[in-house]
């Protein structure tokens, strides 16, 4: 959503289906409706800044149910990435859960960029003499202030779990080669155990008359307690 502000005027550039334009609009007509009826203690946007503010923030706010959103999501598949009973094959859906924490970081980082520009820009504008203008600029600051904090709060989650889900990826992979050590000991025993007495049975198994106990009754029985002894 961009947005041009002049004086009495809010003019913005969004997508045709963005929700931000409808639920203002909604919104704003249902208060402009009770307060004409007096049903209610209308608070509108006093100018067109506050209007855009309130914008912004809305759409941060929407940030922060989506961020919880991605946490369920990756904490299920961080409990299937460290479950040592089930193999991980749900690698597309953590791949684009982790796209979307990054274009979610991307957004973040232009809209602080753009209100930390409004705020300098707010600063330097010229001051007004009324008390009411006053009161009015201070209110603006403080909106502006809010609105950035929210921003910075979205960012600090959403890296928050660009590193859970890079730290349960490497411990995912460490397991894995945790397993891996584990067979590759137990297949390093059998094959120590296995080697010399392969060696046993090769030596007797030489076609050659001059072995010796090869044309021995007992033979058989002394090579066999001499591999269950080496084995």
């Amino acid at each position: 959503v961009g947005f041009a502000l002049f004086d009495h005027v809010l003019i913005t550039v969004h997508p045709s289906d963005c929700a931000v334009r409808e639920h203002f609009a909604q919104r704003l007509v249902s208060l402009g409706a009770a307060g004409a009826e007096g049903r209610v203690a209308v608070r509108l946007p006093n100018n067109p800044a506050d209007l855009m503010l309130r914008m912004v923030n809305h759409m941060v706010d929407s940030y922060l149910d989506l961020r919880r959103q991605l946490t369920r999501q990756l904490d299920a598949l961080q409990g299937e990435l460290l479950s040592p009973k089930t193999r991980f094959h749900d690698w597309p859906v953590l791949l684009e859960s982790r796209n979307i924490l990054h274009m979610l970081e991307d957004t973040c980082e232009d809209q602080r960029a753009a209100v930390q520009e409004w705020i300098d820009a707010l600063a330097e504008w010229p001051d007004v003499a009324d008390a009411a203008g006053r009161r009015e600029r201070e209110l603006l600051r403080v909106r502006s202030r809010d609105v950035l904090e929210h921003i910075e709060r979205v960012l600090t989650h959403v890296r928050r779990l660009e590193q859970s889900a890079e730290n349960a990826v490497q411990m995912h992979f460490s397991a894995l080669g945790h397993r891996t050590n584990d067979i590759m000991r137990t297949l390093t025993v059998l094959t120590a155990v296995f080697m010399p007495l392969n060696l046993v049975t090769g030596f007797f198994g030489m076609n050659f008359d001059a072995l010796p106990l090869i044309h021995s009754a007992t033979g058989v029985w002394v090579t066999i307690g001499v591999m269950a002894t080496i084995g």
